[in-house]
């Protein structure tokens, strides 16, 4: 998997790095639109990664930014793996084939975590507790206050930490080798088509969502490709 640097142009896209290139042609097919998908999953995998590395540049006495940094990637890692009626989402049991158990292990943690506190609040992590300060009976009245006490437990530890980057790292291994297949098989079948038929493909193009947008899924006219990959879609 390469990088490119892209620049808007009036009529579509440039490609830094490629001189040769005279045209952005747009791909709509299966293969393609895992491609898309992948593309994705490797944006929100590579935000987590960059979500703990920070953690470890911000003083421990900012306690609410670490947390913040921690949640952040713990939710974009948990992302690729969500139900999304937009992308395919990453199944565990073909991502850490081979692994450890531990690596299953660790990521039913995170899954769970994310679910049932970091994003709804459902589990014993988060507690509040209502209580009433008693006196000692020798005033007029026996209840100074009525408090709640809100709990949260931490899981910021260098043990959690550690899983979710080996984690982070072993998805986007996967993703990568996944991404490279994808691209060759696209290739391949390009390649049988003349260079007349090729530049007669509508350009690639972009276009700003608008306000509207915010509350709509993204328009998606097939599923990701699972011919060649054997992937349970959502």
């Amino acid at each position: 998997m390469e990088y490119f640097p892209i620049t808007k142009t009036a009529t579509g896209f440039h490609v830094e790095g490629i001189p040769d290139a005279v045209k952005l042609v747009s791909l709509d097919d299966p293969i393609s639109r895992r491609l898309s998908d992948l593309a994705l999953h490797r944006a929100d995998l590579e935000f987590a990664a960059e979500c703990l590395a920070a953690v470890n540049e911000v003083p421990k006495q900012s306690q609410v930014t670490r947390e913040a940094l921690w949640r952040s990637a713990i939710i974009h890692y948990g992302k690729c793996f969500g139900k999304s009626h937009a992308r395919f989402q990453l199944q565990p049991k073909r991502v850490y084939k081979g692994e450890p158990s531990e690596a299953q292990e660790s990521f039913e943690f995170f899954h769970s975590l994310r679910n049932k506190n970091v994003v709804h609040d459902e589990n014993s992590y988060t507690r509040g507790i209502p209580c009433a300060a008693v006196n000692n009976g020798e005033k007029s009245y026996k209840i100074e206050k009525v408090l709640c006490l809100s709990a949260q437990a931490s899981v910021l530890g260098q043990e959690n930490y550690s899983n979710l980057n080996m984690l982070i790292n072993k998805d986007l291994a996967w993703l990568v080798e996944d991404f490279d297949k994808c691209c060759t098989k696209i290739t391949a079948e390009l390649e049988e088509g003349s260079i007349d038929e090729l530049l007669q493909i509508n350009e690639a193009t972009y276009q700003t969502p608008t306000v509207e947008a915010v509350g709509e899924n993204r328009s998606r006219p097939g599923k990701a490709s699972d011919r060649l990959f054997n992937d349970a879609e959502s």
